[in-house]
């Protein structure tokens, strides 16, 4: 089993390959025409509604080509499912999908960074329901709980590997995760999530979830998170997070609290309001950042092209206190063909 798990990340890899300079490419323009978009999107809108041609014909190229990709990514899928069940066991969906996001980042401390980041899932329906083939390239469990809070740059870890899920009677979430990081010599790993949520009376909602894993090369660890959620409108939820996260090799558990409230502006809109503080317990209990943010998350085209912008102030005992402006832009891409 485990040599299969080899040679399918092996071979997932190397298929993969022959794409990313296309994909990247594509992101690159993406970048220009989403920024385009989004600046003039309310005048566009005016015009498209006197002419419906005029809003179509500056994405169809790229649609084009974004739907050939999707149509590669998903027919990948389908083989290594047909490679792995073996023949005649007949015709399934395959859900398998691609998701390239370009992250940048510019603030006072940090000057400018940009990251291409590259996940996704094949899906393996003839094999069993429950399995699954994942590719990450950015591990988050690998990173500080400040750069996933806070969107910056993190682990630049690769990995692939098998996963199994299920769903329990009582509304638990389960998987398991096993496979290898992309570097030599082989460094496998073994992850579990669970995830709960319900709802505990008319107004709040309860959501729970734990991470555990284990890094031949860098031990183990683990993130917790408790979440209660209050509707305060029918577009709008208020949320309460706290979070704690420890890994073996850095030697002490970090923590955050945050509260945000959410705001639906459409179909394709949402905005998020947030503060929180974010600290550590070694040598002694203590906040090390506080930090307020607006996050702004749109569709700019159909249900495949993403842009997020990000205005953040960062108060850090790094920097004595001083408030950092920083700006994140985040632009996702999704390739499925489902």
């Amino acid at each position: 089993m485990f040599l299969q798990i080899r040679v399918s990340v092996a071979a997932m890899f190397s298929l993969l390959s022959i794409q990313i300079d296309k994909i990247q490419r594509l992101v690159w323009v993406l970048v220009l025409l989403s920024g385009v978009s989004f600046v003039s999107s309310q005048s566009f809108a005016a015009q498209a509604d006197e002419d419906p041609d005029v809003s179509a014909a500056p994405w169809q190229w790229l649609a084009g080509r974004r739907d050939r990709v999707s149509r590669d990514v998903t027919a990948l899928g389908g083989y290594l499912d047909e490679w792995l069940a073996g023949e005649g066991v007949g015709e399934q969906a395959n859900e398998t999908y691609l998701r390239v996001r370009l992250n940048q980042l510019w603030g006072s401390r940090d000057g400018y960074n940009s990251k291409l980041k590259i996940g996704g899932r094949l899906d393996l329906p003839m094999v069993s329901e429950r399995w699954q083939l994942i590719f990450e390239s950015d591990v988050e469990e690998l990173n500080t709980l400040v750069e996933n809070v806070l969107g910056e740059t993190g682990s630049n870890v690769s990995i692939g590997g098998f996963r199994y899920q299920r769903e329990t009677e009582s509304g638990w979430k389960l998987s398991h995760d096993v496979g290898l990081r992309a570097r030599l010599p082989a460094d496998p790993f073994y992850r579990f999530k669970a995830a709960y949520g319900r709802q505990i009376t008319n107004d709040w909602s309860l959501g729970f979830k734990q991470k555990i894993w284990h890094y031949q090369s860098q031990g183990w660890g683990y993130d917790t998170e408790v979440s209660f959620e209050r509707e305060m409108q029918a577009d709008s939820i208020l949320r309460f997070r706290s979070e704690l996260n420890f890994q073996d090799d850095h030697n002490f558990i970090e923590f955050g609290q945050s509260v945000a409230l959410h705001r639906s502006l459409g179909n394709r809109e949402t905005i998020s309001y947030e503060a929180g503080v974010l600290g550590i317990n070694r040598p002694n209990v203590r906040i090390e950042d506080y930090y307020v943010q607006v996050l702004y998350r749109r569709a700019v085209y159909e249900d495949w092209l993403i842009m997020e912008a990000i205005p953040q102030i960062l108060v850090s005992n790094d920097e004595s206190w001083h408030p950092q402006p920083r700006l994140l832009v985040n632009l996702e891409v999704l390739f499925f063909d489902f």
